[in-house]
């Protein structure tokens, strides 16, 4: 007689259980607070689902206080991301206050970025507000420093082109 051998569940099922059962949630509960169907956390913890999209992956994650790659990571190299990932309130606000100043930026000045430039003068901005011996954070400090790289940018590009 032959056994049917059932998949071993994905890590992230794991993850999953272990965030619930820390903050108190059960499968029902869980799914609500995320704006899922009231069995989907249920299914997936049973391996019905064996990889979730991206959006329900979010939702739980939200509802969790997480973040997606925290809850479908590898529980190996989980305490290594949270470790390296983890950012004071302070910081998330700062990254949040530049991105979103950079975004309404280039849309006022009707200009395209790839998502690795974006990417790059976000990085540019938060790094030199770090290094800066103010370190303000407000939404006008933080727009000036938007409004001076994009403008060495563009002077850049013009010089490229010539």
């Amino acid at each position: 007689m032959v056994k049917s051998k059932t998949p071993a569940l994905p890590h992230w099922v794991n993850n999953l259980r272990r965030m619930m059962d820390a903050q108190g949630f059960n499968p029902r509960s869980l799914s609500l607070k995320a704006g899922l169907n009231a069995t989907a956390v249920r299914d997936m913890l049973e391996g019905r689902s064996r990889f979730p999209r991206y959006d329900t992956t979010l939702a739980l994650a939200e509802a969790l206080n997480t973040t997606p790659a925290l809850l479908m990571s590898d529980p190996k190299n989980a305490g290594e991301e949270e470790t390296s990932n983890t950012m004071s309130g302070g910081d998330l606000e700062l990254l949040t206050e530049i991105i979103a100043r950079l975004q309404e930026t280039t849309e006022e000045l009707n200009r395209k970025l790839s998502p690795r430039d974006f990417a790059a003068m976000t990085a540019a901005i938060y790094r030199r507000i770090q290094e800066s011996e103010e370190r303000k954070t407000s939404s006008g400090f933080v727009r000036s420093q938007v409004h001076d790289l994009l403008n060495y940018e563009l002077l850049k590009q013009k010089r490229a082109r010539r």
